[in-house]
């Protein structure tokens, strides 16, 4: 429903590329615009519509990111909101953390060594990874003081994500059950 101007559409072949003025179905074009698009979003010139989105898969691996370079901050916040957006993982910030690095959210433990390996080749930045032992997470929703009662030091720990939702990380499903008994008040969605 929103209007966008494109000022620079390419087409592409091969390894060539040319600005253009039209497009017609098939033709691969690759639209510049940092701010408006994400992957799965629809663009119509007619009436608008949606396709179903891509599935996406709850993480069930944490770690945290450490850049091993700090004066490679600026490309290595860049290459993980790159990755962030092309869908290879979820970056999580700890709320309560006095350093600042990233918790990176995954599905399998592979998407860890591309991401290191992307993040090496694309923007040459050096990180390792310190595991965490959680393996699930859900959004959680209700009032704050039910929220702020939650055992955070112990089993949970506080993020947010990209959209600022409030996310647990916890150790096991016996943990969110024995949370969804004990605070009925709140809801525990999954991130997807």
């Amino acid at each position: 429903g929103k209007t966008i101007r494109l000022p620079r559409p390419y087409k592409f072949f091969a390894e060539e590329r040319e600005v253009i003025e039209d497009a017609y179905p098939g033709d691969i074009i690759g639209l510049p615009n940092k701010r408006d698009f994400q992957i799965g979003d629809t663009i119509s010139a007619g009436r608008p519509f949606n396709f179903q989105a891509i599935p996406r898969f709850a993480p069930e691996h944490f770690a945290r990111l450490v850049n091993l370079d700090i004066s490679k901050q600026k490309q290595f916040l860049k290459g993980l909101q790159q990755l962030e957006t092309e869908g290879a993982m979820q970056v999580l910030h700890e709320t309560d953390a006095q350093r600042r690095e990233p918790i990176v959210a995954v599905v399998g433990v592979l998407q860890f060594e591309v991401m290191q390996a992307r993040l090496e080749s694309e923007y040459n930045v050096q990180t390792r990874l310190n595991n965490l032992p959680h393996n699930l997470c859900r959004i959680i929703e209700g009032p704050q003081e039910m929220i702020d009662a939650l055992p955070w030091q112990y089993s949970m720990i506080r993020t947010t994500d990209h959209y600022g939702n409030l996310v647990a990380l916890m150790n096991s499903v016996h943990d969110l059950n024995y949370y969804v008994d004990k605070y009925p008040q709140l809801t525990f969605r999954e991130i997807r």
